[in-house]
């Protein structure tokens, strides 16, 4: 059986990217597919942000929690069974770490912005360190 991980996050291309693994890989069955999202740590700095961390953490919590949700259920309205996974830290060094009990991973195209151009972005990194094979869906 193929491990198939597809990595999520908040971007349309993600959504696209959904919908592509959905509609390729769903329907067979030597196929099992598992969705990843890593959230950022959180960074506080000062008496007045501590006081306000646990509340910050909750509300950080529940968004990752709901994008799993949401992202889980594109499979599973298309009867789909998937698998998911939530971890915090760095997206492309915990992701790459996970996935290398995967045959495959699975990433939406970054999003063109001036930023990327300028700084790299984690497709990249995702594409130059990945230990599996890589599948950037445009």
């Amino acid at each position: 059986m193929k491990k198939i991980l597809f990595a999520v996050d908040a971007t349309p291309s993600c959504q696209k990217a959904a919908q592509f693994v959905v509609d390729f890989f769903g329907d067979r069955e030597d196929c099992a597919i598992s969705i990843i999202h890593v959230k950022t740590p959180i960074m506080l700095y000062g008496e007045a942000a501590l006081a306000a961390y646990e509340e910050i953490e909750k509300k950080e919590n529940a968004q990752s929690d709901k994008l799993l949700e949401d992202f889980s259920a594109i499979f599973t309205n298309k009867g789909v069974n998937v698998s998911q996974k939530l971890l915090e830290g760095e997206a492309v060094t915990e992701v790459l770490n996970y996935a290398k009990d995967f045959d495959l991973l699975v990433i939406g195209q970054s999003e063109e912005s001036f930023w990327n151009k300028i700084f790299s972005s984690n497709q990249n990194d995702f594409s130059e360190k990945s230990p599996i094979p890589i599948l950037i869906v445009k």
